[in-house]
């Protein structure tokens, strides 16, 4: 089971725009924080931390349609081939990235990095708390924290 979320981990990192090494970094399971499945009503946000949340999930949504937009035909090709493993497909596709390809990936990492610490930043010592906990606890697939594991 686990190793199936991971599959399916690396074909959404490669939709996302991710590079070999941001996905192992990160465990395999997308990004780091996974901000988008953790429950923000938990950390009470302020309107201004809430805004910067919204603008930094438009920010990457821009920055992942823009990798997109720049693939090739043969390059959607690889990304949806069935007929072999995810993890293949992923290093197919990135074998076959051109040098501006690699750099809207690495400019997509660095954003989300650059937001995630700014985000951070601005939370309080009570937000804080709660938020290490809930990354803590966060698996891919969402925030099972009594799930049994299947590894």
């Amino acid at each position: 089971m686990r190793k199936l979320l991971k599959s399916i981990a690396l074909t959404g990192a490669l939709a996302l725009g991710l590079s070999v090494g941001a996905f192992a970094q990160n465990g395999g399971g997308g990004f780091r924080g996974g901000m988008d499945r953790m429950n923000y009503d938990q950390l009470n946000l302020t309107e201004v931390q809430k805004k910067q949340v919204g603008a930094n999930r438009e920010a990457q949504r821009a920055g992942q349609e823009k990798f997109n937009a720049s693939l090739t035909a043969d390059q959607k090709k690889i990304m949806e081939d069935t007929s072999i493993q995810p993890r293949e497909r992923f290093q197919k596709l990135q074998a076959s990235l051109t040098a501006d390809q690699k750099a809207i990936q690495q400019a997509n990492m660095e954003l989300g990095r650059k937001n995630r610490e700014a985000f951070e930043a601005s939370l309080s010592a009570e937000q804080k708390a709660k938020y290490d906990e809930m990354r803590a606890n966060w698996r891919p697939g969402g925030n099972r924290q009594n799930a049994p594991r299947n590894d």
